[in-house]
């Protein structure tokens, strides 16, 4: 119960990886406001906290609204009465509307991306660090950045674009808000099985031992883990860091399918 009484605002929490973090913190005590426009998903993952025993409420919030933010932070504070770690999950990822050549990509797309993306962060965070500097006990937010923030995929210079600004926003919002005890961390997921993950380019072709070092696909459970120690005491001198669960992908020079792996025999080598 290592959040035990505290609450958490996930934003993108109804599922995938935003909901797999609402179960867990849910299940160490932390009483959870689930904002998502998805609300059959929300009830679901509210289902599953409270037949843990958890405490999970749903309000409907699009992120790229300000008006709608602030209502957010008003039903965490009337349901739970404070607030201590923020979760900025909600994005908009991988799909039809993520990927598109820059030759071709419509202004629309441009401004929808960082409207989501990264001034859904700036909402969140604004709301988040005024109502725990008032509190005045600290707090923890945690931002969701990719690994498109320091190294390019192709056809999607919007979304990298979006998350390398989430990287550069982390690391000079913890310095604001540290005289607050307020801690600022971001995650970078890597290749995380979910249930919308949609496939770009032609990467249902290729099996994850061909590109990522750990030969397999990241779970939510795996992310929901190191979220949950970024919000946790243990990580109470870790602020400005960005934490990486990538199975390695991001640390590599080439992929495993042109690199050299161990020969099979090498411990009886040894």
């Amino acid at each position: 119960m290592r959040l035990q009484d505290k609450t958490a605002v996930i934003t993108g929490g109804a599922q995938g990886i935003g909901g797999g973090i609402a179960r867990r913190f849910a299940a160490e005590g932390a009483n959870v406001m689930i904002a998502d426009i998805n609300e059959a998903a929300a009830s679901e993952t509210i289902q599953a906290v409270e037949a843990g025993g958890g405490q999970a409420q749903f309000f409907p919030t699009d992120v790229s609204d300000a008006a709608q933010v602030e209502q957010l932070f008003e039903a965490a504070l009337a349901a739970f009465g404070r607030l201590d770690i923020l979760v900025n999950n909600a994005g908009l990822v991988h799909g039809p509307d993520a990927v598109c050549h820059f030759l071709e990509m419509p202004v629309e797309m441009w401004h929808k991306l960082i409207s989501i993306n990264l001034n859904g962060h700036f909402y969140c965070a604004r709301q988040a660090a005024r109502i725990m500097a008032k509190q005045g006990n600290g707090g923890c937010i945690i931002n969701m950045s990719s690994g498109g923030a320091t190294r390019a995929h192709r056809q999607m210079v919007a979304y990298d674009t979006t998350k390398g600004g989430i990287e550069a926003f982390t690391r000079a919002l913890a310095l604001d808000l540290a005289p607050w005890q307020i801690r600022v961390n971001a995650l970078v997921p890597g290749a995380i099985a979910v249930e919308s993950r949609t496939p770009v380019g032609k990467e249902s072709s290729v099996q994850p031992r061909d590109v990522i070092p750990l030969a397999r696909l990241g779970t939510t459970a795996e992310v929901s883990g190191a979220a949950l120690y970024l919000a946790s005491t243990d990580a109470a001198y870790v602020t400005g860091h960005i934490l990486f669960i990538d199975g390695g992908l991001t640390a590599q020079l080439r992929s495993p399918a042109v690199d050299a792996w161990p020969d099979p025999d090498i411990l009886s080598r040894i």
